[in-house]
């Protein structure tokens, strides 16, 4: 972890430090910045002064504006950011790299100005959001009290928004600027996604990740309205009907023999829904190496539903991961890549064989190509029958006509991990050591159990009671 800090004194000013904590290289430390701040202009929050477009001259920066602070901080930040990632960064890197960024030669031949820079337009809302997505795309805007870059699905998020956006602006025909942003505009902007059929979670989607811009702005005193810190300003998920898939399918996944090309070629022709997906999927199966990646994306696939990791942590298991408690208990240990939490997956048979099959190390497949294939997968096992599913459009919730097959994707592992385990009896906390999850709440949106099924836990439960009295 790489962090700026202020470490103020007694007075109204505070001289910088970069803070590193690398438990790896084992480091935590603080190393000076020599320069000094008043803690008025500071944020803590975003590791930066407060007004990181101010390019007056500031007397205890020597003549250096806050502007030109705030380019040089994340400067910094980046190179060491990588250094810490590397897990190479020590003590004499961090010296080295202030000393190369913030030259006290340079500041001293900074000279104040005598007539100060009029102030710079202030950005407007539109243009900020641009700026903001191009920060979090170079890195130079980081997760939220995180030193690592955000991930590519929130990278996409914060995209879709952006354009969203000016797709608003433009059928609305008007121009969205700070003042704009108030609670009128909330209703109308959540309006507009109804009308457009977009899902209730990825409306909420866009007002969350609007919510996390509209803070950076005020932060960096960009607008002085606050109707999106309101409790009215809702950004709450639904609970997404998913399906999973239990372990007799599981089985059956693992034993399906897709080298068979004769066989996979009559189910193709058997379990096709119309004449268009035979012929495209009739097609892919002449590809010399298709029905591999089918087999690697099953692995893939498979190794998320024993392992209940997220897909970016189950499609790098290895063996090198391989690890032994008390004698001869083995685990997958891994730490995971969204949270950093260090997680031990209980190794079993199955796990073991697949590792064995691909020499100890999964394929490399995109998640995105994931979701295709397993998809197929689904197809010619013969998983065609409806999967029930609820689904939402805009004010409209209906029973999908979705097939089972095409219902899988890359995080239905991760479901079927959860609900498995809990049907057979698994205690959640037991489970949330394995996920990762921070609360039983969150874990219980994952169980997907059918009413009977509910039902008939809730049955074993009282009947363990009973025993008892």
């Amino acid at each position: 972890m790489v962090q700026i800090v202020l470490r103020s004194s007694k007075t109204d000013l505070g001289t910088l430090a970069v803070r590193i904590v690398n438990r790896t290289v084992g480091m935590n430390t603080f190393v000076s910045m020599h320069l000094k701040i008043k803690t008025k202009d500071w944020s803590d929050d975003a590791q930066l002064p407060k007004n990181i477009y101010d390019e007056r001259s500031v007397k205890e920066l020597n003549g250096m504006s806050y502007a030109k602070l705030a380019v040089m901080i994340q400067d910094i930040k980046k190179v060491l950011v990588a250094l810490d990632d590397a897990n190479t960064i020590n003590a004499q890197h961090v010296k080295s790299v202030i000393k190369q960024r913030i030259n006290s030669a340079v500041l001293e031949n900074i000279q104040p100005q005598a007539v100060s820079k009029p102030q710079p337009t202030k950005i407007s809302f539109m243009d900020f959001v641009a700026r903001y997505v191009h920060e979090c795309e170079t890195g130079e805007r980081l997760k939220q009290k995180s030193s690592r870059k955000m991930s590519n699905n929130t990278l996409k998020g914060f995209r879709s928004l952006r354009v969203r956006l000016q797709e608003y602006q433009e059928e609305k025909k008007r121009v969205i600027d700070w003042d704009d942003v108030d609670m009128a505009f909330y209703n109308d902007f959540k309006q507009w996604c109804i009308d457009r059929s977009y899902k209730p979670n990825t409306i909420s989607g866009f007002l969350k990740k609007m919510k996390t811009i509209l803070f950076a702005a005020k932060d960096l005193h960009l607008t002085t309205r606050d109707d999106f810190t309101s409790k009215l300003w809702y950004v709450g998920f639904e609970d997404v009907d998913n399906i999973y898939i239990p372990h007799e399918r599981l089985k059956e996944m693992y034993e399906l023999d897709l080298s068979d090309v004769e066989a996979m070629v009559k189910r193709a022709c058997k379990y096709s829904k119309d004449k268009e997906e035979k012929k495209n999927v009739l097609a892919d199966l002449k590809k010399p190496s298709y029905l591999k990646r089918l087999a690697d994306a099953r692995d893939i696939f498979l190794m998320g539903c024993l392992t209940g990791q997220r897909v970016s942590d189950y499609k790098r298991i290895n063996k090198n991961m391989l690890e032994t408690i008390q004698g001869d208990r083995k685990f997958i240990h891994l730490v995971q890549t969204k949270t950093l939490k260090d997680v031990y997956i209980p190794y079993d048979e199955m796990i073991q064989k697949i590792l064995d099959k691909q020499n100890g190390q999964l394929p490399t497949m995109s998640e995105q190509h994931l979701n295709k294939k397993i998809k197929v997968v689904g197809l010619l096992l013969g998983w065609t029958e409806p999967s029930g599913l609820k689904e939402s459009r805009g004010a409209m919730e209906y029973t999908s006509c979705k097939r089972f097959c095409d219902a899988i994707s890359s995080h239905t592992a991760r479901r079927s991990f959860a609900t498995n385990a809990y049907k057979s009896g698994v205690s959640l906390a037991a489970i949330m050591a394995v996920t990762g999850h921070s609360s039983e709440d969150t874990l219980r949106r994952y169980l997907k159990l059918n009413t009977k099924e509910r039902a008939l836990l809730a049955a074993e439960e009282f009947d363990k009671v009973k025993k008892i009295m």
